[in-house]
C-alpha cells in the first residue's frame, strides 16, 4: 500500500512574521489596560464603600472608628514621645548607728539632746546634693534612750538629720525591731509629721496600704522612687497584725514593687541591708541580689550593714539591663572600735534622663569619709577624709588601740573604692530653684563646672 504523500509546510514570508507579531503586541496591550481598568473600578468601589460605612450614622460604625481613630493616636504619641532631658545629685552615706557614748556626748543634762554638732561639717556636702540619702540604723522611739544592743534613738536625731539636709532616711535594718512595734510606730509618727519638710521614709509601713504607696523624689521634674529591704531582725519577729511593718528581702515581693515604682517614677533606687559584719568584700548572695534588682530594673543600688565599706562598681543582668551598685557605704556615725569602722563612703552620683526616658548613672565616685571622737569618746563628728589630719589622728580616741594614721585609713579607702574614690567635693546642685525655695545651698554654674571636671 503506497503512503500518502506529505504536504510541504508553507512558508511565511518575514513581512508575515512581523505583522503576526504587531497584531499580539496590540493584543497584550489592550489586556494590561483593561486590567487596569478593573482595578481602578475596584479600588473606587471600595473607598466609596468605606466612605459610605463612615458615614453611616450608625453605633457599631462610629464606635469602630473611633477606635482604630485612638489606637492610630496613641501609637503616633508613643512613636513621638520626647522627654527633656534632665538630671539629679544624688549623695549616699551608711549607717547612723547612735551608741551610748554618742548618747551622753549629744545630751544637754536635762533630758533633751542636740545632735546637730556631729553632722556640722559635712552638712555642706549633704545640703548642695538634689537627694541626700541615709540609712537610720536605729528606730527613734519615744521610750528610753539606749544604745547596743538594743537600740533607741532620742527624736531629737531625726531633728538633726532634717537639719543636716538629708531627704531620703531608711529605716529597713536589724535593729528596726530593737524596741518593739511601738518604737517602729512611734518612727512612722515623727517622719510623717514631718512631711512638710519634703522629707521620705522608706523599708517601714503602717499597714499594706501605706506600703503600697510609692515613695519617691521630685527634683529637677524627675521622679526617683525608692524601696528598701532588710536580710532580718536580729531575732525580732514582726506582729501577727502587721507583717509590713518592716520590709524583709523577698524576691518576688521586690520585683512586685519594683515593677509598680517604675510605672510613676524616672528611676528606681533599691536600698539594700545585706552581706556579713566586718568583711570588706561582698559575698556570693549580694553579688547575685545585685543582679536580681539590675534585671528588674534598678538604676542605682545603696548597700549597707557590714559596717565597713565594701566595693562598688556597675552590674549588667542578662537582659542587657545596667546599674551602679555600692556594696556596702560603711558607718556613717558610730563608737565601733575598728579602724574600718571609722571609715566611711559618700557616694555621689548624678541621675540622668535621656530624650527616650531613659535614666543613666553618671559620674559615681566615693568620697571617703571619718567618724572623729576624742580620747574622752567626746566631740563626735564626721568630716571628710581630706580634712582628716596627724593631729586628728593623734587625739582620735582609738589611737594606741588601732591603727588610726592617716595614710592606713586611706589605703582603707582605696582598696574598697579604687578608681572610683573622688577628692572632697560639694555635689552639683541642679533643681537651683527648689533648694533657694527650701534655704540650701544652691552652686552656681562656674563651680558646677569645677565639680563636674573633679568627678
Amino acid at each position: 500500500m503506497s503512503q500518502n504523500p506529505q504536504k510541504p509546510r508553507k512558508r511565511v514570508s518575514a513581512a508575515q512574521r512581523e505583522k503576526i507579531r504587531r497584531r499580539r503586541r496590540r493584543r497584550l496591550a489592550l489586556t494590561i489596560v483593561c486590567l487596569l481598568i478593573v482595578l481602578v473600578v475596584i479600588v473606587w468601589a471600595i473607598r466609596a464603600l468605606t466612605h459610605q460605612f463612615s458615614n453611616s450614622g450608625t453605633d457599631a460604625g462610629n464606635g469602630s472608628a473611633q477606635q482604630v481613630s485612638s489606637v492610630i493616636t496613641q501609637t503616633e504619641k508613643k512613636k513621638k514621645t520626647v522627654y527633656e532631658p534632665a538630671s539629679v545629685s544624688l549623695i549616699a552615706v551608711g549607717d547612723n548607728l547612735i551608741h551610748n557614748t554618742l548618747l551622753k556626748d549629744a545630751s544637754n543634762g536635762d533630758g533633751t539632746y542636740d545632735f546637730i554638732p556631729f553632722y556640722e561639717e559635712i552638712k555642706p556636702y549633704v545640703e548642695a546634693a538634689d537627694i541626700a540619702f541615709i540609712n537610720q540604723e536605729s528606730p527613734l522611739g519615744t521610750g528610753e534612750p539606749s544604745g547596743y544592743p538594743s537600740f533607741n534613738t532620742p527624736q531629737a536625731c531625726g531633728e538633726a538629720l532634717i537639719d543636716t539636709g538629708f531627704d531620703v532616711i531608711c529605716h529597713a535594718n536589724n535593729h528596726a525591731m530593737d524596741s518593739g512595734s511601738d518604737a517602729v510606730y512611734d518612727t512612722l509618727d515623727f517622719w510623717d509629721s514631718h512631711a512638710d519638710d519634703d522629707v521620705i521614709r522608706i523599708g517601714i509601713a503602717r499597714d499594706a496600704k501605706d506600703r503600697a504607696e510609692i515613695r519617691y523624689v521630685e527634683r529637677n521634674g524627675m521622679k526617683i522612687g525608692f524601696l528598701a529591704y532588710t536580710y532580718g531582725l536580729n531575732g525580732y519577729s514582726l506582729p501577727d497584725n502587721n507583717p509590713d511593718l518592716v520590709s524583709l528581702i523577698d524576691k518576688d515581693t521586690i520585683a512586685k514593687e519594683m515593677a509598680a515604682v517604675k510605672k510613676k517614677c524616672d528611676a528606681v533606687v533599691v536600698v539594700m541591708h545585706w552581706g556579713e559584719e566586718y568583711q570588706d568584700v561582698e559575698n556570693e548572695e549580694q553579688e547575685e541580689l545585685a543582679e536580681f534588682l539590675t534585671e528588674n530594673g534598678a538604676t542605682l543600688i545603696i548597700g549597707g550593714h557590714p559596717h565597713v565599706c565594701q566595693p562598688c562598681d556597675w552590674v549588667e543582668s542578662e537582659n542587657g539591663n545596667r546599674a551602679f551598685c555600692i556594696y556596702s557605704t560603711g558607718n556613717f556615725i558610730s563608737a565601733q572600735d575598728k579602724s574600718a569602722t571609722m571609715v566611711e563612703a559618700m557616694l555621689q552620683v548624678t541621675l540622668t534622663r535621656k530624650t527616650d526616658g531613659t535614666v543613666v548613672v553618671e559620674n559615681p565616685g566615693v568620697m571617703p569619709l571619718v567618724c572623729y571622737f576624742n580620747s574622752g569618746w567626746r566631740g563626735y563628728r564626721v568630716i571628710p577624709m581630706d580634712d582628716y589630719t596627724e593631729s586628728l589622728s593623734n587625739s582620735h580616741a582609738l589611737s594606741g588601740r588601732v591603727d588610726m594614721s592617716v595614710s592606713h585609713l586611706h589605703s582603707i579607702a582605696e582598696n574598697a573604692f579604687g578608681n572610683y574614690l573622688i577628692e572632697k567635693t560639694i555635689p552639683t546642685t541642679y533643681d537651683t530653684a527648689y533648694a533657694k525655695a527650701h534655704g540650701e545651698v544652691a552652686v552656681d554654674s562656674d563651680s558646677a563646672d569645677e565639680n563636674e571636671e573633679s568627678t
